[in-house]
């Protein structure tokens, strides 16, 4: 990768709503203080309904370390916060690259995250078999909603799946500005199409791959230590760029949750990670269309499966495998 993209403005986006998506919100944006070596610009979304909401704490804390905070207001047809960063993705900005990030996840080691930037491309680590889509043929409706044949390339998993070529929507990278309104634009209409069934939750997933064919660009499979999960060592620090954690349990149990704590010390008002945990369980707002907040599960999930059959059953996750 040329080595004028380190110079390259880059906007890091994510997403920050009251409560649950506080406080990781806090530890990705410290982390990436501390470890992003190229001109990075950190811009936190909020949908407009609840961003009052947000503890005074966390605003302070963005003014402190440059996070510009702004609001969206999503039209999915059905309830769909784990779609929001596609309407973030979206958003207007100057940047000329953008570099989406999952909240719950923060950096491990110092690297230049413009070496994940291609031009032409769209760059992410593979999806797991556990995703959307198991077969070609899964991926037939996904392109059809949007009037595409499905294309030619393929991709194969350590489970013998052999299917369309797709990404984590946990980090993605794109050079211009048009390429998130796309993606936004491509997931309303598979949603509204409903050719696709099974799309709930992982509708940001399937249209990723669908946007980046209408696009007329390519995806890039990266290496997964930009968007690791599941379980690490103590040597991590060497291994892994970015650590995606997913849950606070997992979070404090981690080899490396020393480094989380000397994060916070450093860029926040909190010490630890168990400071940081009880200061916004006592303290956030939290709404039940936030994820992971207390009633999410009722008043966003439930509300996917009354219009949609179950994810295993869509996908063929229940099949035995070959």
């Amino acid at each position: 990768m040329p080595s004028h993209h380190a110079q390259m403005p880059i906007a890091a986006v994510f997403m920050v709503e009251p409560g649950a998506y506080e406080w990781p919100a806090v530890l990705l944006a410290a982390s990436l203080r501390a470890f992003a070596g190229d001109d990075i610009r950190l811009y936190g979304y909020c949908r407009a309904a609840l961003i009052d909401q947000l503890h005074p704490a966390t605003l302070a804390f963005f003014k402190a370390n440059g996070v510009t905070l702004d609001e969206i207001d999503p039209g999915f047809e059905v309830i769909y916060p784990q779609g929001n960063k596609l309407y973030a993705c979206a958003a207007p900005r100057a940047e000329p690259a953008t570099i989406l990030f999952d909240t719950d996840m923060f950096m491990l080691q110092p690297a230049l995250l413009s070496e994940t930037l291609v031009p032409g491309a769209v760059s992410g680590r593979p999806t797991g078999n556990w995703m959307w889509g198991n077969t070609p043929q899964d991926w037939v409706p996904a392109y059809e909603s949007v009037g595409l044949s499905l294309p030619r390339g393929r991709m194969s998993r350590p489970d013998q799946s052999f299917t369309m070529p797709s990404i984590s929507a946990g980090y993605v990278t794109y050079m211009g500005s048009h390429f998130g309104e796309l993606w936004r634009d491509t997931a309303l209409a598979i949603e509204r199409r409903r050719l696709a069934r099974g799309i709930y939750p992982t509708l940001d997933q399937i249209s990723l791959p669908v946007a980046v064919e209408r696009a007329g660009l390519r995806l890039n499979m990266i290496d997964v230590k930009w968007n690791k999960a599941g379980k690490i060592s103590d040597q991590a620090i060497r291994q892994v760029v970015c650590y995606h954690y997913q849950k606070a349990d997992t979070l404090l149990k981690l080899p490396v949750k020393w480094l989380a704590d000397r994060l916070l010390h450093e860029y926040s008002q909190w010490h630890t990670v168990e400071a940081l945990l009880a200061f916004y369980d006592k303290e956030a707002a939290r709404p039940d269309t936030v994820i992971n907040n207390a009633g999410w599960r009722d008043a966003v999930q439930a509300g996917q499966r009354e219009v949609d059959i179950s994810h295993a059953q869509a996908t063929g996750l229940t099949r035995t495998k070959p």
